[in-house]
């Protein structure tokens, strides 16, 4: 019975600690297995379990957490042969976020797990992994049909095999598996294979990627594709990424409807010649971020068709701030049917950028606005320097260009040679300055040539104001100007001007030697203008007075004016005031001309004021001194009238003349002429003349020249005649002895009347019929004497204007110094 009772004692002792035991488990087993996890790295965090009716081990909940990697397991029965776990959740943790505290304090380690050689297998009916890479959670199941080596399915179809030092996964992955997760592209399908190994610190990659994309915009479909393969390693504790994309077939495309969206057909067969459509993008050296950095060694763009290359190397930036801490290299290297070379290199440094570049086209685009009437250009360059500075806050710019192109032809102006030096700033007030030093050799514009051209232009603008203005200063010089009419030389433009809404300018005019200064504003509804002639010497026009009348030449007198207008309107007023004028025409003399001019201009017509002019002498063999008149122009026909003036010791009047008009009749009338004057013979001749006379020439004007028709000379009071010694008088005496009794009259002749018809032919012969009535006083004998006279005007007078000494004098004066003035 003692023995007896002993057992029952013994069994019930064990009962009971048993009991207690299993009353106790959820400490107990905390307390065991807290200790052996920690060896592994795992944390243990809650446990609750119980035994079925069968004994099996019944888990109601297990949290654990391993290298911040959370999971929570429930409903799990576990027995000799199988662990089954109804749900689990594991929350992965954002690993390459250092501003987490969990996450800074982690330091990942190898793996080392120990794994028992015999264990029951596990399978999970639902996990729901939660982490930062998708927007809602990845639901798997689990199946291990071997010891270590699970199956994956549902949301993500895997195999995954764990030995103690490493996790090797198999993963299949499409578009159909990503759409669970995120919101793909329409038109983007790919599919990769995928190789995964983890041992703890590393996450090794080696995939075989299928993908490709289309992107329509309207008719014009995009796309990429890429084929091949790819590896890529992940360091946890460094957070350093490699990835080597070298083997990848990657390659951009669009279809020829592309161009269709561009709706000039001309400007769509260009970029049809110009840009393939087909391009090879390879990465030929391993991609890695290291920390918050990305390192791109060298990336290619090739066209398939050509030898256009596109590189960019040495590409690093900070994931955290890509724009601020970006360093690259870029290389244009770009050729094609119409643009010979195209090269550029820039260095991204941060916010600054360095570049240089080079373009070279044989001509430009015939559907450029400047081309118009087929013009063309020929043989274009252009090579230069860009500086860029803080490029993404308060940029500041510099550039240098030197732009070159041998022959253009545009807008029916023909360019030689011409060659241009660019200079740009922008600066951080956002102040932009442009300086341009441009030179032609030569411009030719229908019957306009003109060589050695330069230009110096400076533009300045500030683009932080809402209105943009725009400062202009330029100096244009041209060593030649010349038309069929006219040639000037050293030919100076120096220009101001605001540009805003309207363009106000102010030029100053220099053409050899006169100077003149236009202002004018330039808008969409107006284009008022002022042109101011400073008071200056005439005489600087006769370089181009010569190409008119190569005989004229100015000697004497100043210049000055202003007119006023609207050039849209073609309407103008103003004034023009000379004085002191003086010129020589061959060897007529015009001295000392004054007039005030003050007119307008209207629809093509100009009209000036009727107004006083003066002239102190006019020498045309004959000298013709103050004369005064009134200068007027109506509808662009010059006139003068009243023209009064003094001549061989009387005075004379105009009624009319005008110039231009070709059929006109100017009465010229004549009083208290010396007769001594008007009569001009040799002073060794012997005969003398005397006396005043007056008349009246009606002077015929028309395109066979000039004529007097009718004209009268009559005598004023008494004159006389006197021959003494003249061997031809007494010649013609001797030989006609019938008539020697009445010429001997004439050798003494009291004149008390004389009457003269004058006519004037077109070929400068004049005709006299002269009638004499006198009185013989030694004599004492009554004459009446009728005499025709024909001789050449126009020989005449040049005769005697070649023996006019003071024309002679201001000739060799104005030789010494008169192109001087000039």
């Amino acid at each position: 019975m003692s023995f007896k009772r002993a057992c029952i004692g013994l069994l019930g002792i064990v009962l009971s600690m048993a009991l207690l035991a299993y009353l106790f488990r959820l400490p107990l087993t905390s307390w065991y297995l807290t200790p052996m996890l920690s060896k592994n790295g795992v944390a243990l965090h809650c446990v609750d379990w119980s035994l079925t009716r069968k004994l099996d081990l019944n888990i109601e909940k297990l949290c654990l957490t391993y290298q911040g990697q959370q999971i929570e397991l429930a409903g799990i029965i576990a027995n000799k042969q199988q662990v089954s776990v109804s749900r689990a959740n594991l929350i992965v943790s954002d690993l390459t976020n250092k501003q987490q505290p969990d996450a800074s304090q982690t330091e990942f380690k190898k793996l080392a797990l120990v794994l028992p050689e015999q264990r029951p297998l596990i399978s999970i009916e639902q996990l729901d992994v939660v982490s930062p890479f998708t927007d809602t959670p990845v639901r798997l199941a689990i199946q291990e049909k071997r010891l270590n080596h699970f199956t994956i399915s549902r949301d993500l179809n895997a195999d995954v095999a764990i030995s103690n030092y490493e996790v090797k996964a198999n993963i299949t992955f499409d578009e159909q598996v990503a759409e669970r997760f995120v919101t793909l592209p329409t038109s983007s399908h790919f599919i990769t294979q995928s190789q995964i190994k983890f041992d703890g610190i590393t996450v090794a990659i080696e995939s075989s990627i299928n993908a490709s994309y289309q992107h329509a915009l309207a008719q014009c479909d995009l796309g990429f594709a890429s084929e091949g393969q790819l590896s890529a390693k992940y360091q946890l504790n460094q957070q350093h990424l490699y990835a080597d994309l070298s083997a990848l077939q990657n390659q951009l495309s669009a279809n020829r409807d592309c161009l269709n969206t561009i709706a000039d057909q001309q400007h769509q067969s260009f970029v049809e010649a110009q840009l393939p459509l087909t391009w090879q993008l390879h990465i030929e050296k391993p991609v890695s971020v290291e920390g918050k950095l990305l390192s791109i060694p060298t990336v290619k763009l090739q066209a398939i068709e050509g030898q256009s290359e596109v590189t960019v190397s040495n590409t690093t930036f900070s994931l955290q701030d890509p724009l601020a801490s970006l360093n690259s290299q870029v290389s244009i290297d770009f050729n094609s049917k119409d643009i010979d070379e195209l090269k550029l290199n820039a260095h991204l440094l941060e916010e600054n950028v360095s570049a240089d570049f080079q373009l070279s086209l044989d001509s430009f685009p015939a559907f450029l606005d400047f081309q118009a009437d087929g013009a063309l250009v020929k043989g274009i360059g252009a090579k230069g320097k860009l500086n860029i500075d803080d490029l993404f806050t308060s940029p500041t710019a510099k550039l240098n260009t030197n732009i070159s192109v041998k022959n253009a032809l545009i807008s029916g102006a023909q360019i030689a040679d011409f060659t241009s030096v660019i200079d740009a700033e922008h600066n951080a007030q956002r102040h932009l300055v442009v300086n341009a030093n441009s030179k032609v050799k030569s411009l030719t514009y229908d019957d306009m040539n003109a060589a050695k051209i330069s230009n110096e232009l400076t533009l300045s603008t500030d683009l932080s104001v809402g209105e943009l203005f725009v400062d202009i200063d330029a100096k244009t010089t041209a060593a030649k100007l010349s038309t069929a009419e006219l040639t000037l030389n050293k030919l100076s433009v120096v220009s101001k001007a605001l540009q805003s809404r309207a363009l106000q300018a102010t030029h100053h005019v220099f053409a050899d030697g006169f100077e003149a200064l236009v202002s004018h504003h330039m808008s969409e509804v107006a284009h008022p203008f002022e042109l101011v002639i400073p008071e200056q010497a005439v005489s600087k026009l006769n370089p181009v007075i010569a190409q008119f009348e190569p005989l004229a030449t100015v000697t004497d007198g100043v210049v000055s004016g202003i007119i006023k207008g609207d050039v849209n309107l073609q309407q103008a007023q103003g004034r023009v005031q000379i004085s002191k004028f003086s010129a020589l025409y061959n060897d007529y003399l015009a001295n000392d001309f004054a007039v005030n001019l003050n007119g307008t201009f209207n629809s093509g017509q100009l009209n000036i004021a009727a107004t006083k002019f003066t002239l102190n002498e006019l020498r045309a063999g004959a000298v013709v001194k103050n004369i005064q008149g009134q200068l007027q122009v109506t509808a662009n026909q010059p006139c003068a009238a009243n023209l009064t003036g003094q001549v061989m010791g009387g005075a004379f009047v105009v009624n009319k003349y005008c110039p231009l008009s070709d059929n006109q009749t100017a009465t010229v009338k004549f009083e208290n002429i010396d007769a001594s004057k008007l009569v001009t013979l040799d002073a060794e001749s012997g005969i003398s003349l005397s006396g005043r006379l007056a008349g009246t020439l009606p002077v015929v004007i028309s395109k066979q020249g000039i004529e007097v028709k009718q004209g009268q000379l009559v005598n004023q009071g008494d004159g006389k005649l006197l021959i003494t010694n003249n061997a031809g008088f007494d010649a013609v005496k001797a030989q006609q002895q019938e008539l020697s009794t009445t010429l001997s009259l004439l050798e003494n002749l009291d004149i008390k009347k004389l009457r003269s018809s004058v006519n004037l032919k077109p070929d400068g012969w004049l005709h006299l019929g002269v009638n004499l009535e006198g009185y013989n006083e030694a004599q004492q004998q009554a004459v009446n004497f009728n005499y025709n006279h024909e001789e050449n005007v126009f020989t005449l007078l040049r005769a005697l204007r070649l023996s006019d000494e003071i024309t002679q004098r201001v000739e060799k004066e104005y030789a010494k110094k008169g192109s001087n003035d000039g």
